[in-house]
């Protein structure tokens, strides 16, 4: 049960979201205070992870923030929309300091994905060092087969999201979560075979 603090604090941040993509650039700062919240918990969910352990969750929501507020053209239709596309920014972050990471030191330390790894990972990300990159680059193959189910790896894995709030943000049953789910960690696990 959602409590009436929330879905007033929901509301005004629609509110304010719809306002800032017609253009509303003074409402900016007051949207920024009242989203860091929940950018700074899908980021922190990444600083868990081993895998992520050279970031610190200022640093990802600050360049998440900046990189959000270049977004001009997004129409944003509501709290939700947001945060699943802050999701797909912090992935980017992420992706992105890893790249520029290995480009400075060749040879890096980064595990490759192997099918036990991703197995671990999948019970237990938090605890599982691997590349990132890899998984990047399987999640994009994924997308061009079903986007649905790597927008739930997606969710899952970089925005920290449960199979109810991935239900609620994506506005599909918990049932279709499950099942998206449960296929995109069949095919990863094949795509490591």
């Amino acid at each position: 049960m959602v409590d009436n603090t929330e879905k007033n604090d929901s509301g005004q941040i629609d509110e304010m979201l719809s306002r800032w993509s017609s253009g509303e650039s003074e409402i900016e700062e007051r949207l920024i205070e009242l989203l860091y919240p929940h950018i700074h918990k899908i980021a922190h969910f990444q600083i868990k992870s081993k895998a992520a352990a050279a970031l610190q969750t200022t640093e990802i929501v600050s360049e998440a923030f900046i990189r959000l507020s270049d977004q001009k053209t997004v129409d944003w239709k509501n709290k939700k929309h947001f945060l699943a596309i802050a999701a797909k920014v912090i992935r980017r972050v992420i992706v992105d300091h890893y790249r520029t990471e290995i480009s400075q030191r060749r040879g890096g330390q980064e595990q490759h994905l192997t099918l036990e790894r991703m197995q671990d990972f999948i019970e237990d990300p938090a605890n599982v060092q691997f590349d990132w990159l890899e998984l990047n680059e399987l999640l994009d193959k994924l997308n061009e087969i079903d986007t649905d189910a790597a927008q739930v790896v997606e969710y899952k894995v970089f925005g920290g999201l449960t199979i109810p709030e991935m239900a609620e943000t994506m506005a599909v049953s918990k049932s279709t979560i499950s099942r998206n789910w449960q296929f995109a960690k069949s095919w990863l696990l094949l795509k490591l075979q």
